[in-house]
């Protein structure tokens, strides 16, 4: 039988069909290769144009720096902290020899005085009961009795606002004035006729009143019972009004 094929026919039917084959084969790979090297330089890119456009969003104009940002809001936390840092710059600012301007007291420490002037005969007893000799009970004795004669006159120990002029049965007229440092003065033992009502403010050393007597303290020497309350509570009346 005669090979009428051509040589070419007899290289692709032999070793050139796997030749032509392997060729095909390394053309796709370098195909595919261009284009994933395409794609690789196409994301570098896009990830150089996301980096140059936040560093220019990082970085403020110098020429904005102290201009007011429209649209931005601070709290008051930061308000107070430029407040005060700005407060501590200009302080620090002035020269050494400068001096501040005063600041006015609006309230001056209240300075408490007796409202008679007589000796203590009958302590406070801490809240402890002691025997009353006019009644003959035991009892607490929530204030101080000031030996003073009738008709001595009484004066606020400090200077605040009358809350009550009432008549006891046990003690008598009695006044109180509320100061502002918190504390109540109370006034046992006052003739009836006295000379405040609920309402008045009332001066350091004014008068308010004169000794009468303290009913449930007859069996003592003429005096003025003075005590100090604060949030309802008695308290030492000299210690809590510093003259103990």
């Amino acid at each position: 039988m005669n090979d009428n094929k051509s040589p070419m026919e007899k290289f692709f039917a032999g070793k050139g069909f796997y030749i032509a084959l392997a060729l095909c084969v390394a053309g796709t790979g370098t195909a595919a290769w261009m284009a994933v090297n395409r794609t690789i330089d196409d994301i570098d890119r896009n990830n150089q144009n996301i980096l140059n456009s936040q560093i220019q969003q990082d970085f403020t104009d110098p020429e904005e720096v102290g201009k007011d940002q429209s649209g931005v809001s601070i709290s008051s936390g930061e308000q107070q902290d430029s407040l005060n840092s700005s407060s501590s710059s200009s302080q620090s600012a002035k020269p050494s020899g400068s001096t501040a301007s005063s600041v006015p007291q609006n309230e001056s420490a209240l300075q408490f005085t007796l409202p008679v002037a007589g000796e203590k005969i009958n302590p406070y007893s801490e809240g402890k009961l002691v025997k009353d000799k006019t009644l003959g009970e035991w009892r607490t004795h929530d204030g101080v009795d000031l030996k003073a004669a009738k008709g001595t006159p009484v004066y606020a120990a400090a200077e605040g606002t009358v809350t009550s002029v009432e008549t006891d049965g046990l003690w008598g007229t009695v006044v109180k004035i509320e100061h502002r440092n918190g504390l109540t003065t109370v006034y046992s033992g006052l003739d009836k006729n006295a000379l405040v009502k609920k309402g008045d403010e009332v001066a350091a050393r004014e008068q308010i009143g004169t000794v009468a007597q303290v009913p449930c303290e007859l069996a003592l020497e003429e005096h003025l019972h003075f005590a100090v309350q604060k949030d309802g509570k008695w308290l030492d009346p000299l210690k809590s009004i510093g003259l103990a």
